[in-house]
């Protein structure tokens, strides 16, 4: 009998690579998203995966009408569902009003049980909703597993699965390293991205730093505020801006980097520090629950306590970087430490199980 599932979130490019992984294990694929992919995403899909757009604001009144009517056409039966937002909303009310048996699995992402639930009763009341309506729930950290208990405690089948790192290196190498400070998350308020440039600005004032060099991958809504924040700090080359970058062009600097920094105010277990602890950078990551279950401060990696002394805790780090015996245990002990929890192909299957 044909497999078909029926995922529906936003067209991330975790999305993406997602659906890219269980296409050899499904039949049929039916992504349902937010907005047109870019050229560059969707020759990755296999022939087997149909994509469908539609408006998953939360004030739409025909959305769910449209994913029932595209449920129906595919005789759906399994939908997984990812982010515990306007996504699942629509998609929950769809599956309702397609009136097919249709098992849901929710996998939450981080803000989306962290962070909206705090923006008040309206957006409380639709994720604990969305929770109470799914068969099967994923986080990504033990910490996220905790918060929806705490807005959905009558909610039992919660399973604590992260998308995991895919093309993981073969080997630590630590020979292509060069004197750089990578940053990669969104330029957005929530990451903190100021506060990694200005800390930087103190750390190269120093001389035994002043050849090392930030690159800041990625892009936002702050992207403007901070290229004006590097001129007016008169940082110069010091600070590169790459943007966007495809995956494969990322583990380059992945490889080239010594240093990883991602300072977020909220966060679920963040893909990109375990794919850059793969590849041997030293990880420097904020005081959150979720990044404790893989970082203890001072062994493997730092913990940011405040946010004020994060030029100290990079110059800390990169002391002990300077000591290559030091710096070859951090690294293979964080090697170790992702192929045992967070591989890609592994935890695919994890998903897949519940389907």
């Amino acid at each position: 009998m044909e497999k078909s599932i029926v995922i529906i979130g936003s067209s991330s490019i975790h999305t993406i690579r997602y659906i890219n992984g269980i296409c050899s294990h499904i039949d049929k694929i039916i992504f349902i998203t937010n907005k047109h992919i870019e050229n560059t995403h969707t020759h990755l899909f296999n022939d087997n995966v149909t994509v469908y757009y539609l408006n998953f604001k939360l004030s739409s009144l025909t959305t769910k009408y449209k994913i029932a009517k595209i449920l129906k056409k595919h005789n759906c039966q399994i939908a997984h569902i990812h982010q515990a937002n306007s996504y699942a909303y629509h998609a929950i009310k769809g599956i309702k009003a397609s009136h097919l048996s249709c098992k849901i699995i929710l996998t939450t992402w981080g803000s989306d049980i962290l962070l909206l639930p705090q923006k008040g009763l309206i957006f409380k009341s639709m994720v604990k909703y969305n929770l109470k309506h799914a068969d099967s729930i994923t986080a990504g950290s033990l910490y996220m597993a905790n918060q929806i208990k705490q807005l959905a405690p009558q909610i039992k089948n919660i399973h604590t699965i992260n998308f995991g790192v895919d093309n993981f290196p073969d080997a630590i190498d630590l020979s292509h390293k060069e004197n750089i400070i990578l940053s990669n998350r969104l330029h957005k308020p929530l990451y903190n991205i100021n506060k990694i440039i200005i800390a930087f600005s103190e750390l190269i004032k120093q001389a035994k730093f002043v050849d090392y060099q930030l690159i800041i991958a990625g892009s936002g809504v702050d992207t403007e505020k901070l290229l004006k924040l590097v001129e007016q700090l008169n940082l110069g080359a010091s600070v590169k801006f790459i943007g966007m970058v495809e995956y494969t062009a990322l583990q380059t600097w992945y490889k080239k980097a010594k240093l990883f920094i991602s300072i977020p105010s909220s966060d679920s277990a963040s893909l990109s520090s375990l794919e850059a602890m793969s590849f041997g950078c030293y990880p420097i990551l904020s005081n959150l629950p979720a990044n404790v279950e893989y970082i203890i401060d001072g062994v493997n990696g730092t913990i940011c306590q405040n946010i004020n002394n994060l030029s100290q805790n990079m110059a800390n780090a990169l002391d002990l970087i300077d000591d290559n015996i030091e710096y070859t245990k951090v690294a293979q002990f964080n090697y170790e430490l992702v192929r045992k929890k967070a591989i890609f192909t592994k935890n695919i299957k994890k998903f897949i199980e519940l389907y």
